[in-house]
């Protein structure tokens, strides 16, 4: 007899959908609206219910007769003080800063614990100066560790060159944004997505075939860049691909190996909002 899985609780729901993109709730909402009548009603009924204008209560004085009454007034009443980009952001610094230390420590963590960074990501400009700053970082370490051995080196070194013409270009777009630099920009990102272009059948479909995650990672940076709309996402895959690491006792995730990357992470956001490195920032918050 099988047993019946557990149903999710709606908190958990509600973390798994607050992670989810406008787009991709906008899908859930169309698919249940189209499986049965009741859902399409559902979906009518609060869609194209009019908007009924708030109300707040009012305390007025009468000062002839010393007494006090209450009055029902229509709109939102007087609006809260809205609080500053920087006491937004610096919570979810503070919170990836905390993660390198735990991870430093021999911690682990899901690797949807960066979903926080969509938010961060909102920004198409500041998550385009991201893209550039995971690449550099990327280039860096292509740089200065030495080649994996299931790559062989002729690949390595023209995985390395293909990586620094991307970088260049990438830089050359965000700093002049024309149609030049953009039509360079999706050339350079048709070049290095046939680097890696080949796929493998199987019971499933094709599969694409990735030997460098470097590699990979640049191809998503110069999406990133090109597909300034979908910042959100593209910021959370970049740092994901960026900080995502397999370790044989965790699995893959984010793992002590992704200490550094979490770190440079945070870094680049506080540098970004705080004007400082993160170091600093932390000794002095």
């Amino acid at each position: 007899m099988a047993v019946p899985k557990k149903s999710s609780s709606w908190q958990e729901m509600r973390r798994a959908l607050s992670s989810k993109s406008k787009t991709e709730l906008l899908n859930l909402i169309r698919d249940l609206y189209a499986l049965n009548p009741e859902n399409q009603e559902i979906v009518r009924t609060q869609a194209l219910a009019p908007k009924v204008a708030p109300t707040h209560t009012v305390t007025v004085k009468d000062v002839r007769r010393g007494t006090t009454f209450e009055v029902e007034v229509k709109g939102k009443g007087p609006k809260a003080e809205p609080k500053s980009k920087t006491s937004q952001v610096a919570p979810k610094i503070r919170r990836l800063a905390k993660m390198a230390g735990e991870l430093r420590e021999g911690n682990h963590f899901n690797i949807t614990r960066l979903t926080s960074l969509k938010s961060l990501c909102e920004d198409a400009d500041a998550t385009m100066h991201f893209a550039v700053y995971v690449a550099k970082q990327t280039y860096q370490n292509m740089q200065e560790r030495k080649r994996p051995s299931y790559i062989e080196p002729e690949k390595w070194d023209a995985y390395k060159v293909m990586v620094a013409k991307a970088l260049e270009h990438m830089e050359a777009y965000v700093e002049d944004l024309t149609h030049e630099t953009q039509r360079a920009l999706w050339a350079v990102q048709s070049e290095v997505r046939n680097v890696q272009n080949t796929y493998k059948k199987n019971q499933w479909g094709p599969v694409r075939i990735i030997q460098s995650g470097d590699v990979l990672l640049i191809e998503s940076a110069l999406s990133c860049l090109l597909q300034p709309n979908g910042s959100s996402d593209w910021g959370y895959r970049i740092a994901r691909q960026y900080a995502e690491h397999y370790n044989s006792r965790y699995g893959t995730g984010l793992v002590p190996e992704s200490a550094p990357m979490v770190e440079d992470i945070a870094d680049f956001w506080c540098q970004y909002h705080m004007g400082k490195p993160l170091e600093e920032w932390l000794g002095k918050s």
